[in-house]
């Protein structure tokens, strides 16, 4: 079993952007999201946008006029944000969202972090560590916005698998098999050359993170809910620090 850190740097991060689809609309539909929201520049104009990846929530952020700093574990999705838009003046860190040492200087007033990345944390402690450190580091009035996939609907013991995208030489698939606290995720890639079909397979843990806990932990550490939404099984949140 893979770390996701490992996961994503021995196998899923050269495949990333090609099972995302058309990054250009992916961007546009984080737009609208944003917007939905009403996330605008309100006070310092900063904005950290963790598990960043490829950049396709840092774009928009930075279209709607916020200084963009993209964090990610994976430096190789991190570089693919300047060779999208080489005129960007978004700012880069490779850094783990669970280090104390990140969360250092100027609060920034919106703290983005979507895309799954909550529940790659290893366990449902790292989970409540990252949060606290949110609590200590974000100043008052600073927002929260999370996005991710609540994975409490499967049965322990169920089993799930479907494709992700597909192309004539190449086919993205996901199994899932469902835990007590975790799912075990199994990224399965075949590709063909020269007429051969070639299959290679990674598996890592998400952790299973039912929304009603999530708000409920938040409010502990001083997040009050503004909003809640639901698009394509992702829940998004957004929070203000009181």
């Amino acid at each position: 079993m893979n770390s996701p850190k490992s996961h994503y740097e021995n196998f899923l991060a050269e495949k990333y952007s090609w099972m995302l689809g058309d990054l250009s609309l992916k961007e546009k539909d984080q737009l609208e999201i944003f917007r939905s929201f009403g996330i605008s520049p309100k006070t310092n104009s900063i904005a950290w946008d963790l598990g960043a990846g490829s950049g396709i929530q840092s774009i928009p952020l930075e279209e709607l006029g916020f200084q963009v700093f993209a964090i990610d574990f994976s430096s190789e999705l991190l570089n693919e944000i300047k060779n999208r838009k080489p005129s960007t003046r978004i700012e880069t860190k490779v850094f783990d969202i669970r280090s104390e040492e990140l969360y250092m200087g100027t609060s920034p007033e919106l703290l983005v972090c979507m895309g799954d990345t909550i529940t790659h944390l290893e366990s449902g402690s790292d989970w409540k560590s990252v949060v606290s450190l949110w609590s200590n580091f974000l100043s008052k009035g600073s927002r929260l916005l999370l996005g991710y996939r609540d994975l409490s609907y499967g049965k322990e013991g169920d089993r799930n698998i479907f494709v992700v995208k597909s192309e004539e030489s190449k086919i993205f698939s996901c199994q899932l098999e469902f835990g007590k606290d975790k799912v075990k995720i199994t990224d399965i890639f075949h590709e063909r050359s020269e007429g051969i079909w070639k299959v290679s397979s990674s598996s890592y843990n998400k952790l299973i993170l039912p929304v009603d806990s999530v708000l409920r932990y938040l409010s502990e550490k001083n997040f009050e809910p503004i909003s809640k939404d639901e698009k394509n099984g992702m829940i998004f949140l957004l929070l203000e620090k009181s």
